[in-house]
């Protein structure tokens, strides 16, 4: 267990070399029939999930209103489709190590519905060190790809998520806030302002078709923040057991996992990163830093609120160059750049970014929506 004032990890050579082995190799958790119901989508799951993203659409919450949509029922928000990752890459891969979501890759063949049981396989696909200055720490890129399908085989969709593992303590890590040595402060004006701007957010309640979108056309954007925590939604369970006889035992044989808190007890080191003032005592750091996987949801969100109860995203293509500090906020914009039509359907393609109250652009790439015709 860690216990210097400014807490640090190191990428071991053999703990690389552990990782390197790994790759092609696939965790699928075969489950017994007694076992299904376990990963069944419950309707109340749903609603945590949109809780959590900060999304209280009547698709996820309104039984009556999610039956009239086209999907007859109610779904998931489309971002939770990244939450089904079985490896963790800076708990398990690299124990102790700072991981940041440098880019996601999604596709979806469909929504989660309500009932649904969902069965995912994670495979690491490439493990590479990207380090640019040995002097500023080893940073170790993971590529990690999940396939999600429901029981009985029908595709929900894939994630592909590229994180970037930093040693903690290191200058590569500083780095990641940029020339920033504090949170934002915002003025009670500030905030009124945000109150203002969340109440012009006008989701589509009826359906979008292709016919009626023009290139060029720009959606409404969406708000998000200022955070007061960090958002990693990650696993849907916990992996800890603090303060646990499972916890002691964890400890004991991980002790690079595990940092002595404030009570001098064992914790797990993941949580100095959940506020600012346990980054700013234990990491030396500026504060804590989002975790840039709800950033998926942020654009979801961007795109159901344009789309309506008939569209649903296809894919999106994104990179995160820049960090969000808790306490930011995030805006998510993006323009209609082309538009076909596949069968019975539409197909929309956008540019997608966003961007913090510094006007800084932290998210780029682009996305593809379906959408209804009416010939359909």
């Amino acid at each position: 267990m860690t216990t210097a004032a400014t807490v640090t990890s190191k990428t071991r050579p053999d703990q690389l070399a552990a990782l390197r082995e790994r790759v092609g190799t696939t965790r699928k958790r075969a489950l017994e029939e007694w076992e299904l119901d376990d990963a069944r989508v419950l309707r109340s799951q749903i609603r945590s999930w949109g809780v959590m993203t900060g999304d209280m659409r009547p698709l996820y919450v309104d039984p009556a209103a999610a039956a009239e949509s086209a999907w007859g029922t109610l779904i998931a928000p489309p971002g939770i489709i990244t939450c089904y990752e079985q490896i963790d890459p800076e708990t398990e891969s690299l124990p102790g190590s700072f991981a940041v979501l440098a880019s996601a890759k999604i596709a979806w063949e469909g929504p989660i519905r309500l009932g649904d049981i969902v069965i995912p396989e994670t495979t690491i696909q490439d493990v590479r060190d990207v380090t640019t200055d040995p002097a500023a720490g080893t940073v170790i890129a993971q590529q990690i790809a999940t396939k999600v399908a429901t029981n009985d085989g029908r595709p929900l969709g894939s994630a592909v998520l590229a994180w970037n593992c930093y040693e903690r303590g290191s200058a590569g890590q500083r780095a990641l806030f940029g020339d920033r040595e504090e949170a934002h402060m915002w003025s009670r004006a500030d905030i009124e302002a945000l109150g203002e701007e969340y109440k012009k957010e006008t989701p589509r309640t009826g359906a979008l078709y292709i016919e009626d979108v023009k290139v060029g056309d720009a959606l409404q954007p969406v708000l998000k923040g200022p955070t007061t925590r960090t958002k990693y939604l990650g696993r849907f369970g916990s992996n800890w057991y603090w303060g646990h006889l499972q916890g002691w035992e964890q400890a004991e044989s991980r002790p690079e996992l595990f940092f002595e808190n404030e009570n001098h007890a064992p914790e797990p080191i993941p949580a100095i990163d959940w506020v600012h003032h346990r980054a700013q005592r234990w990491a030396g750091l500026p504060g804590a830093l989002e975790g840039n996987t709800e950033r998926v949801h942020h654009l979801s969100h961007l795109i159901l609120n344009w789309v309506g109860s008939h569209g649903f995203p296809v894919s999106m293509d994104l990179a995160f160059p820049i960090q969000n500090m808790v306490g930011d906020v995030t805006r998510s914009y993006a323009t209609v750049t082309a538009k076909r039509t596949e069968g019975s359907r539409g197909i929309v393609s956008l540019d997608v970014w966003q961007e913090n109250q510094l006007g800084q652009r932290i998210t780029t790439g682009t996305a593809e929506v379906a959408l209804p015709t009416r010939a359909s």
